[in-house]
């Protein structure tokens, strides 16, 4: 009898250290697997998202497997929907973009580099500022 005893103690501990590993483990990782589900089938045009890479963005577009996000004005991306971790919030926002305020026709000599009309691979490069 003692050997009866002994496997049922054994068995029964098994038992819970699999109980526990589900209930510790799996059961939280279903859990958020679906809310993750949930929230990707609710995007929609206009939802401010953050992607598993950390961008923020705007949703353009949702289709079947893939989303368009605008990354800022005028960038757009097209990513797997899986991508996208979670959506945010406008309190979470640190900048706001403004398509008028005219940062993309600043001067040139503003950022410190020098711009080039087109660029040329013939053209040799000068070995002291690294240009053309």
């Amino acid at each position: 009898m003692p050997a009866d005893n002994s496997m049922l103690s054994t068995l029964l501990m098994f038992a819970v250290m699999g109980l526990a590993f589900w209930l510790l483990l799996i059961r939280p990782a279903q859990r958020k697997q679906k809310a993750q589900q949930e929230m990707v089938r609710a995007l929609g045009p206009g939802t401010r998202v953050m992607t598993t890479a950390g961008v923020l963005a705007t949703v353009r577009e949702v289709g079947e497997r893939t989303a368009v996000i605008e990354i800022s004005p005028g960038v757009e991306m097209t990513v797997l929907k899986q991508a996208i971790m979670r959506t945010v919030t406008a309190d979470e926002e640190e900048f706001e973009y403004d398509d008028e305020d005219g940062a993309d026709e600043a001067a040139p000599e503003a950022s410190g580099f020098e711009t080039f009309d087109t660029f040329d691979p013939e053209r040799p490069v000068d070995p002291d500022t690294r240009t053309n």
